[in-house]
């Protein structure tokens, strides 16, 4: 559920209009097409922590303590420039909301201040807390694809023939790639009861994203097209716009706007959290207890001093966020188990 509401704030901001601009019509089928690649995520993750512990204790364990501490240490520092890329887009968004009149700094300040202090407790408080952003999201997602898919024009996504699916298929790292900021949950995981049907569960979940993936996109396309999706900064949002019942309420999308801080808060305090455990594995206990505090802090005075405007953080989301995702995502924990693997086998 955490990862569920966390990962809903870039998948809503970004891949609607980033995959129609890339796949068109059928930009629709990268939330399915990228199911393969979110599944060998899941089994790496699965591989590296089967011994017990997090990610950062699976690392030191296969590139040694020395190695493995240095490897951690770099995931600290991009969780640091997700925390102020994310968070500049979370204010430069609210600001687009109807608050035009008003500064970033607050907005982000005051998102800022509750995960500061959420993150300094414990993070069963801060889980039960997500539960309820899942739910709220979940609501509102579903409400808006529903309204959505209402009113559709179908010839905005069909027909797709097979010669599209490679288009699509290239597509498909979009996601992959957006949405690989999820590994960060990895390093929690000595905080997480360990039971026996975690990888069906695992899989269940792994699936039902990729489906919410795809009936977002669908959503969205059906109703503008892959054309003007792509040209928009926000093409959810312009969904959320019509959604509404004659004479009943109307015009939502400011409180479904409103509604996704939510998904932002569980973003920013999940990274948190993470830097909090790796500071921890990296710099011992006295790096648990400040890490809380310090993130939080750098995370506002680089969001402000490093992005001086949206497009800026807009920019590096687009083109820098992505590939670094998929490096440490992917490449990292590949390496990780190829060279645990040729450990075990000298043993």
């Amino acid at each position: 559920m955490l990862l569920f509401a966390a990962l809903l704030s870039p998948a809503v901001r970004a891949l609607p209009g980033w995959t129609a601009a890339a796949a068109g019509k059928s930009a629709w089928l990268t939330g399915i097409l990228a199911f393969p690649a979110f599944l060998l995520l899941g089994w790496m993750l699965f591989a590296l922590t089967r011994r017990g512990g997090g990610l950062g204790q699976a690392l030191q364990r296969c590139f040694g303590t020395l190695v493995g501490k240095g490897v951690t240490l770099i995931y600290l520092l991009w969780a640091l420039f997700l925390l102020c890329l994310e968070g500049r887009l979370y204010a430069g968004r609210m600001l687009s909301a109807g608050y035009r009149a008003g500064s970033p700094a607050v907005f982000l300040l005051a998102l800022l201040a509750l995960v500061l202090w959420m993150a300094r407790r414990k993070l069963s408080a801060f889980a039960r807390a997500a539960e309820i952003c899942y739910l709220v999201l979940a609501l509102t997602l579903g409400l808006v694809l529903l309204f959505s898919i209402l009113d559709v024009t179908p010839e905005y996504v069909l027909p797709v023939w097979f010669s599209d699916l490679p288009r699509a298929g290239a597509a498909a790292l979009i996601p992959v790639g957006v949405l690989g900021c999820g590994v960060y949950a990895a390093f929690l995981g000595d905080k997480v009861t360990r039971r026996a049907d975690d990888r069906r569960r695992g899989f269940r979940w792994l699936a039902a994203g990729c489906l919410v993936l795809t009936l977002l996109q669908l959503g969205v396309l059906s109703q503008l097209g892959p054309g003007l999706a792509a040209r928009m900064e926000a093409p959810f949002f312009e969904v959320a716009r019509g959604v509404g019942l004659e004479g009943a309420f109307q015009r939502v999308e400011s409180i479904v706007m409103a509604l996704w801080v939510l998904s932002d808060f569980a973003l920013l305090g999940l990274l948190t959290f993470a830097i909090r455990h790796m500071a921890g594995a990296v710099f011992g206990e006295k790096g648990e207890r400040w890490a809380p505090v310090l993130a939080p802090v750098l995370a506002f005075a680089g969001g402000m001093l490093l992005f001086p405007d949206d497009f800026a953080a807009e920019t590096l989301a687009e083109t820098v966020v992505p590939l670094g995702n998929l490096i440490l995502a992917f490449l990292i924990p590949a390496l990780a188990l190829c060279i645990g693997w040729l450990r075990e086998r000298k043993k």
